[in-house]
């Protein structure tokens, strides 16, 4: 790249994002290295939150837009450029309908009807997409469907708020999560069963479901990269970093073939309970094994059919004591 990319060519979010992703880029630096940058200034940009605001078509918050041009080498001027950029596009979207920033054209339903806004019965899970390829055009045209094409695959599902209880565990102690501080952790899940097996992408052992899926592959595990980004103080999103497909948050599916499986999507979301979950450390030896619950359910991640071997797929299911639903957290050292 001869020189920096220009904020004004920007014609919507989708676009700032992706010039921002060329202007890290065109930085040589990592993620890391512009947290630590603008650490010297006194200025704060985790690298995990800078990761994921440049992995989703959204408009970033300015203030992450001000210092990651900083964290770049930009002074005021291009500094100004960038804000100039963003605040236009922002005042582009406050006059257009929500579906403007993101057209999204869904395969029909075999019933031919709408997905549902609200649970057609009381406790039950909101309609999910459908399990069909989903087609989605953001202005400069960009097609996400599932695994193979430019990135994990974008939900446009109902979200359902943040606010509920993880119920508490029969054997865990609450709020004993892995150490991995507050700006999260690159890490390693591997089945306790299997130690030598780790929590990573894989596909429907079944053959039911085409997209890519959480399952068991030897350690160390081929990309994506696991990342754990703390929501609360019990909640976190399990991130996948893949070079090829951007970041994806493991989301519970709750219905049709995929149901109870994991899926990554590229629509991170604090609001979709879906995508949180809590590291539970036994409260008991071995002391370093842990049972991961979903925050939409209050269930356990496992394996199908308790077997761990490589290509076993993970699911959602009742908690047991079982080994079968504990696992082993190891800490990696940042990308």
């Amino acid at each position: 790249m001869a020189g920096p990319p220009r904020p004004e060519e920007a014609q919507d979010a989708a676009e700032l994002v992706a010039a921002l992703r060329r202007l890290r880029l065109w930085s040589g630096l990592t993620y890391r290295q512009l947290e630590r940058k603008a650490a010297a200034v006194g200025a704060v940009l985790p690298s995990s939150t800078v990761a994921t605001a440049l992995g989703r078509p959204t408009l970033p918050r300015e203030q992450l837009v001000e210092t990651l041009v900083r964290a770049c080498g930009r002074g005021d001027a291009e500094v100004d450029r960038w804000l100039a950029a963003r605040k236009r596009i922002a005042m582009l979207d406050e006059g257009t309908p929500q579906a403007d920033a993101q057209t999204v054209a869904l395969e029909p339903t075999e019933s031919g009807a709408a997905l549902s806004s609200t649970p057609s019965e009381p406790g039950l899970p909101r309609a999910r997409r459908p399990r069909k390829p989903v087609l989605l055009t953001l202005v400069g045209g960009l097609f996400l469907a599932g695994l193979g094409a430019s990135g994990y695959a974008l939900s446009t599902d109902n979200d359902r708020p943040a606010t509920a209880r993880t119920p508490a565990a029969e054997v865990a102690a609450p709020g004993l999560g892995p150490p991995i501080g507050d700006a999260g952790s690159f890490v390693q899940i591997r089945a306790a069963r299997a130690p030598e097996l780790c929590l990573s992408e894989g596909r429907d052992e079944r053959d039911r479901y085409p997209n890519a899926v959480a399952a068991l592959r030897p350690c160390p595990a081929a990309p994506p990269r696991t990342f754990l980004e703390p929501i609360s103080a019990e909640l976190v999103f399990i991130k996948w970093h893949s070079p090829t497909e951007g970041i994806g948050c493991l989301t519970l599916l709750t219905d049709g073939v995929a149901a109870d499986m994991l899926e990554p999507w590229n629509d991170c979301s604090e609001a979709r309970l879906q995508q949180l979950f809590r590291f539970e450390r036994l409260d008991r030896d071995p002391a370093d094994h842990y049972r991961l619950r979903s925050a939409y359910t209050g269930r356990c991640i496992g394996l199908l059919d308790g077997t761990a071997m490589a290509g076993a797929t993970v699911v959602q299911e009742d908690c047991t004591e079982g080994p079968e639903q504990q696992f082993l957290i190891d800490l990696l050292p940042p990308a």
